[in-house]
């Protein structure tokens, strides 16, 4: 348990330390001194939030695409025989409790997590929608934009690592890129992106570095020390002394600190971890950003989230929109089981497939998510980090004429560990073809009220929006109960 009590700031907050790293990695200081007072003018405290929860940090893992809930957290072999998946369940390390054969090493890890088998998504179950619905804890089609729960995270309880952004997107991909927002709260709010390329980048190609780290062309060391010169000579001004320019200053100098810090450096450097640790995580992407999301949480980092699609050359193929390419997510519409052609729309209009079989996935995802979740028990992250396994929909109970599972929200699995969340317990059920919730339904805005009541973010607390009006941090969400002693 842990306690902490901090201003909470209006919309019109000060710019962060990462408006102040972009200006620093760009050349420009961006804004002048005068905007700088203007904004900290308006931005006054308008409520105090005192917290005490099981968690300090959190770790989301998101897999984009839809994951089949049979094939993975809740396999059903009683299912209709021409639906039913080839890959049967396994005994797991919790008695009683199985997963789908394609996850032996995550089965060994059971007795850490907790699985919810009875998740729901949008009623429209499209990506955009679903995937929004899990960032946000809001109705897709609400009619005003909500921040990202990290969003709302950073501002309610801001960072105990100061020269750290305090929501980092690890790399940030895709549909994720594509709904996050920082709504009506400041645009400092927003996560800091470790990767630049919009439909993914390959963090296992060999010196790959986070490019806003590195300062740009012609800025060297002596214009760099210049900058740090003019930022200590405010202290000596009339004006240095008002509010706006300290503001102006601290968050200056924790760009500067996440610049030229060893620690802070150390973080984002995979090279620092032993081979053996590289291994278990695995050497492609998806491990290296795990191992990565760990590195994070590690290094103080308040709300981490990891997004994955693997680059195509993981097995071996042209990539998206090339004859035979792939776009490696989970929306397995054509061949769920099957490698090679399978004479469905997607192949035949796009000259691709997305995805590959779940057989050809989930061994990297099945290594990268065991070894992270047996890694943080060992150093003893799970003691203050929640750490929250989730895919945006499920995949449908019947194999449709291609050999593929086509979007299906009225049923899906994810997985919770880590503060305080029961060991091997298993939330929800489904009936014989994974299709339907038959005990315990949940929601994303569940789901998002667990990540605040496990922050210890009071249920009752509400974010003001322009103008006053105040809104609740979820859309009608209570926290899972059962994911709580």
């Amino acid at each position: 348990m842990f306690a902490r009590t901090r201003h909470v700031s209006s919309p019109l907050a000060p710019l962060s330390r990462r408006r102040v790293l972009q200006s620093l990695s760009f050349g420009t200081l961006g804004l002048s001194l005068p905007e700088w007072l203007f904004l900290e003018a308006r931005a006054k405290s308008t409520a105090v939030v005192s917290a005490e929860g099981q968690a300090k940090q959190v770790l989301v893992l998101y897999e984009e695409g839809g994951i089949s809930q049979m094939d993975s957290f809740d396999p059903k072999p009683g299912a209709l025989s021409d639906h039913r998946s080839p890959f049967g369940p396994i005994a797991t390390s919790v008695v009683g409790t199985h997963f789908s054969s394609l996850m032996p090493l995550t089965a060994k890890q059971a007795h850490h997590l907790s699985v919810v088998r009875s998740m729901t998504s949008a009623a429209t179950a499209g990506h955009r929608e679903c995937c929004q619905e899990f960032f946000k804890g809001y109705r897709f089609n609400n009619p005003f934009d909500f921040p990202d729960i990290g969003s709302v995270v950073e501002e309610l309880l801001g960072t105990d690592r100061p020269e750290m952004p305090g929501y980092i997107f690890c790399p940030g991909i895709n549909m994720p890129n594509a709904v996050s927002s920082t709504g009506f709260l400041p645009r400092s709010r927003a996560p800091w992106k470790l990767g630049t390329k919009s439909l993914g980048e390959n963090l296992a190609q060999p010196g790959w570095e986070v490019q806003s780290l590195k300062p740009r062309s012609g800025l060297g060391q002596e214009r760099f020390k210049e900058r740090h010169r003019l930022l200590q000579s405010l202290d000596d001004s009339a004006v240095g002394a008002s509010e706006g320019a300290q503001a102006m200053k601290e968050n200056t100098v924790h760009a500067l600190d996440l610049l030229t810090s060893p620690a802070a450096q150390a973080a984002f450097d995979l090279t620092q971890e032993s081979e053996a640790t590289r291994n278990r995580y695995g050497r492609d992407h998806r491990g290296h950003c795990y191992l990565l999301g760990r590195r994070l949480i590690e290094a103080g980092v308040r709300f981490v989230t990891v997004t994955v699609i693997q680059p195509p050359e993981h097995v071996s193929r042209p990539g998206y929109g090339q004859p035979n390419g792939v776009f490696l997510n989970w929306d397995h519409h054509e061949g769920i089981y099957r490698n090679g052609p399978c004479g469905g729309p997607q192949g035949k209009g796009n000259q691709e497939r997305y995805g590959l079989p779940h057989p050809v996935m989930m061994p990297s995802l099945d290594r990268s998510f065991s070894a992270l979740i047996e890694d943080m028990h060992q150093r003893g992250l799970l003691d203050d980090t929640l750490v929250c396994f989730v895919t945006e929909m499920g995949r449908t109970p019947r194999i449709n004429q291609y050999g593929g599972r086509d979007h299906w929200s009225r049923a899906l699995s994810i997985a919770f560990a880590g503060a305080g969340c029961p060991a091997g317990a298993v939330i929800g059920a489904t009936d014989k073809h994974g299709g339907e919730v038959t005990e315990r339904l949940c929601t994303p805005y569940d789901y998002a009220a667990t990540i605040y009541r496990k922050l210890g973010i009071p249920d009752s607390q509400r974010l003001e929006k322009p103008g006053g009006v105040t809104v609740n941090l979820t859309d009608g969400g209570t926290p899972i109960k059962e994911l709580f002693g």
